[in-house]
């Protein structure tokens, strides 16, 4: 199929069978906005320097475009094709595994037990102590390759299984590194307060982070090579065994006078108020939300502060209750999904089958669903103004799909829907 229209563009993507996406002048999507996505039967996309030009019925937009000599097309008839995926929560950053917690879990052990037992967040950290920098970056590389096959186009990547500086350091300077070397978007997190070291006095751990590691981490950010990516956010683990609301809003307060922006591991296990307080400090996001109250829940609605829910943590964990994904929704909150991928608690990062899981466990719809792994997943790392819906003026990330229907993505959640995964107009992973 050509085109005659005035606009030159790089990339066309037409015909399109079946064209999806949340389309908002302002986000995130909240409540009701969940389910309002916008659709387009026989649909196109015109990309010019990474960036959509036209979107809409193909007629409308054949007629506005005409693909360079150098340009390309993608046939899309009978396809799927909706924004690229957004993770918003993932560890992906580690070194060793975790498989014999597996099999304990198996066995009936809880995430406390294994805790107790040596295992969890403390036994990934020997294993990436040991881990070179150049180690790291090997390790992080193959995870996002398998990733960005699966759909997954923009990812945050958190720190935490170093536990001490220059572990943590090494870490974020890997995730630094991988921004560079391969085509996922990569937003760092710094996230040292995830668990407290063995054999180190909790207080003194605290004052650590808060006297040497973000002071260190502030004037390893001003250096060159770090000025393209996003501004980091910091994140604590809020909770019982972990750290305290008083240790985490310290934390936090800190991160935020050094410019970094704020997220909390929040009411997973018991709730000790984070929701609350991630809302208060006007944070990104509050991720996991188990446990959170029908109070908080009515001040998400009224915050612009994302309700990051990860199905594939309480899955794995194989707990009998799961995030209140419909009480959030309903009441007016902005919820987001994501992987959690990390090597202990949630050995998963195909964000189709999180789809899936959200669509069964959390009682999402298909449409709710999308939105959240697009729209409000970017507003979750800040980065809604240019990723998570196909518009005009936004970056041309774009997942082409071997289904006909969103239903059809939830409905066969063990296999890999993408057939096209298109980064800034750039074909980078295809079948």
């Amino acid at each position: 199929m050509s085109s005659q229209g005035s606009t030159l563009v790089d990339l066309l993507i037409a015909p399109i069978g079946c064209l999806v996406t949340p389309c908002l002048d302002k986000g995130p999507a909240h409540g009701k906005q969940m389910q309002a996505v916008q659709r387009w039967e026989n649909g196109a996309i015109a990309i010019k320097d990474g960036v959509i030009v036209e979107i809409g019925k193909a007629d409308e937009v054949l007629a506005n475009v005409q693909l360079s000599k150098s340009g390309s097309q993608i046939d899309a008839s009978g396809k799927l094709v909706i924004p690229g995926f957004i993770d918003p929560h993932t560890h992906l950053v580690f070194a060793g595994n975790r498989a014999n917690e597996f099999a304990m879990r198996c066995r009936g052990a809880t995430y406390a037990e294994i805790a107790q037992a040596g295992g969890g967040i403390v036994a990934s950290m020997s294993a990436t102590r040991k881990a070179s920098l150049a180690k790291l970056i090997d390790l992080g590389q193959r995870r996002l390759s398998q990733m960005v096959a699966y759909g997954t186009t923009t990812c945050e990547v958190k720190t935490g299984y170093g536990l001490d500086q220059q572990s943590e350091l090494n870490m974020f300077e890997a995730i630094v590194r991988l921004a560079t070397m391969q085509p996922v978007e990569l937003v760092p997190t710094f996230m040292p307060a995830h668990a407290f070291p063995p054999g180190v006095d909790r207080q003194a751990y605290i004052e650590q982070i808060i006297g040497e590691m973000l002071p260190a981490l502030a004037s390893l950010i001003e250096k060159t090579e770090f000025a393209n990516l996003p501004k980091p956010f910091i994140d604590v683990f809020c909770d019982k065994g972990y750290f305290s609301l008083e240790q985490t809003k310290e934390i936090l307060l800190t991160g935020q006078k050094l410019g970094l922006r704020s997220k909390v591991h929040s009411d997973e296990f018991e709730n000790l108020g984070a929701s609350k307080l991630s809302i208060e400090l006007n944070a990104a996001s509050c991720d996991h939300l188990l446990n959170i109250s029908d109070a908080e829940i009515d001040l998400l609605a009224k915050s612009d502060t994302i309700a990051t829910l990860l199905p594939g943590t309480s899955f794995f964990l194989n707990l009998s209750e799961h995030a209140p994904a419909r009480k959030l929704i309903d009441g007016g909150a902005a919820v987001a999904l994501g992987s959690d991928f990390n090597p202990g608690s949630c050995h998963i990062f195909s964000l189709p089958f999180i789809w899936g899981l959200a669509c069964l466990h959390l009682k999402m719809t298909c449409e709710e669903a999308l939105s959240a792994l697009t729209i409000n997943a970017a507003h979750a790392i800040g980065l809604g103004h240019k990723v998570g819906q196909l518009k005009k003026g936004h970056q041309a990330d774009i997942l082409v799909l071997n289904v006909s229907n969103l239903e059809e993505v939830a409905y066969n959640m063990t296999m890999n829907p993408v057939d096209k995964v298109i980064k800034r107009g750039v074909l980078v992973s295809a079948k």
